[in-house]
């Protein structure tokens, strides 16, 4: 229930209507209060501490202009951010526009702007030429003075936001820290790794019979996994007193009846148990960070892919994007993967299910890129450096062969798209460089047999 309540809340969060929505509700509530406090105020309060004591013409002029004033900013706003976000989009992908949809700072400059609109909207409606100078709402009208003040601030904050939105360091270091985060909330610590008992393998918790006795339970929905709720799955799964194993994680997307649940014995799968795993399982349609760690790393993976594009040629936002991919790999080096095998109370196996592999992470960071890149030695070489700076993160042999492989493989595919002598040199010198970083002795250069399914 917790992953799906995450889930609705990052998708309001990452929806541009969400906080200028709450902030117009707010605004409401300010007039209310403001025209309230007005009207237990004498007259000569007023005059004497608050900026507005003129009559209802001079205020209706003014929150008249700051009315229109805040219509035309915000027009021009929304103008100027339609064509960054086209241009972002074109230069960094699509699904970067998500991401500055999602910045908390964009919602409340551009809630800034509604609630003030808003707000002199229902002010004005109090303010009439035969209103006598007794009744002019001074503390209402001063309030919307101080708006209008905070929209310009506001607005030169919004520029510098939409100006460095467009720069690719900054949003590299923003999907980054999103990566990293998801890192740290989904494998365990790197202190807690020695310390985490010996986990069983699948082969040890199945029955023997399981593959002869088990029944499939096709998925009926169709889009992508973005949350499974293990802890519900073991619960229905001990009250069924059946085992449960999914041939698929979070961020795989379902095509109807594809992917399955197995359910132990089979015998006991009915249309009640099915519909409550299901409703365990949410598929949406697109895929989110909560439980895919490889949502961030595609995103980097993407700006990377489209700076090196013949359009954009820029093989240094690549070369950025390979450092941070870098330091992402020996996060996820220095901490566990594993299958989830869950237990009830009593110690018995309810549900098993895969995990992301290492192999499966570096064939996302390094396939895409290697294949653009192959005709820019700089960008190799780069992965090959990178590869070697891994080398002090390696915990087991499957890490540093899977580095190997893909060191083999970058280094082939560079040699083929370099045209000059000395580039293919400065290749091979790297790869024999990162040889020794993880083995301590340079092997004969050959691609990767086969690096693996991501």
């Amino acid at each position: 229930m917790l992953s799906r309540f995450y889930t609705l809340w990052a998708n309001l969060r990452a929806g541009f209507w969400f906080v200028p929505t709450l902030m117009a509700v707010g605004a409401i509530g300010l007039a209310i209060v403001a025209l309230n406090l007005d009207a237990g105020l004498p007259e000569e309060k007023a005059r004497q501490f608050w900026i507005h004591s003129g009559g209802p013409e001079d205020a209706r002029n003014l929150l008249s202009t700051v009315f229109s004033s805040m219509v035309t900013m915000a027009t021009l706003v929304i103008s100027i951010t339609m064509v960054v976000l086209t241009l972002a989009a074109s230069q960094l992908g699509p699904r970067m526009v998500r991401n500055f949809m999602g910045d908390l700072r964009t919602q409340l400059v551009f809630g800034t702007f509604l609630m003030t609109i808003i707000y002199c909207l229902l002010v004005l409606r109090t303010l009439n030429s035969d209103l006598d100078v007794s009744k002019v709402p001074h503390i209402a009208v001063t309030f919307g003075t101080v708006l209008a003040l905070i929209n310009l601030f506001a607005l030169l904050f919004f520029i510098h936001i939409l100006a460095r939105s467009i720069i690719s360091d900054t949003e590299i270091r923003r999907v980054e820290r999103d990566l990293r985060s998801a890192i740290s909330r989904l494998l365990p610590a790197e202190e807690d790794v020695q310390s985490i008992p010996e986990q069983p393998t699948i082969a040890d918790v199945l029955p023997a019979d399981f593959d002869e006795r088990a029944s499939a339970l096709p998925l009926s929905g169709e889009g992508y996994v973005q949350a499974i709720e293990y802890e519900q799955l073991v619960e229905i799964a001990c009250r069924h007193k059946v085992i449960v194993r999914l041939d698929f994680r979070a961020g795989d997307f379902v095509i109807k009846k594809s992917y399955k649940a197995e359910i132990y014995p089979g015998s006991l799968l009915n249309s009640e148990l099915a519909t409550e795993l299901e409703g365990a399982i949410l598929v949406g349609e697109e895929r989110t960070p909560l439980q895919d760690l490889e949502f961030s790393m595609r995103q980097l993976v993407e700006i990377a892919v489209r700076a090196l594009s013949a359009g954009i040629n820029d093989p240094f936002t690549a070369i950025a994007v390979i450092d941070r991919l870098g330091a992402a790999l020996g996060e996820v080096m220095r901490r566990e993967l594993r299958h989830e095998v869950l237990f009830d109370p009593a110690g018995d196996v309810r549900v098993i299910a895969p995990a992301a592999s290492f192999r499966g992470f570096t064939n996302v960071a390094f396939h895409q890129i290697r294949q653009a890149g192959a005709s820019h030695p700089a960008v190799t070489m780069h992965m090959l450096r990178t590869i070697a700076l891994l080398a002090p993160n390696v915990r087991l042999v499957d890490q540093r062969d899977v580095l190997l492989d893909h060191a083999a493989v970058i280094a082939e595919t560079g040699r083929r798209g370099a045209s000059e002598a000395s580039d293919i040199a400065d290749i091979d010198h790297s790869y024999r460089a990162a040889q020794v970083a993880l083995t301590g002795k340079p092997r004969p250069a050959k691609p990767s047999e086969a690096l693996g399914r991501e």
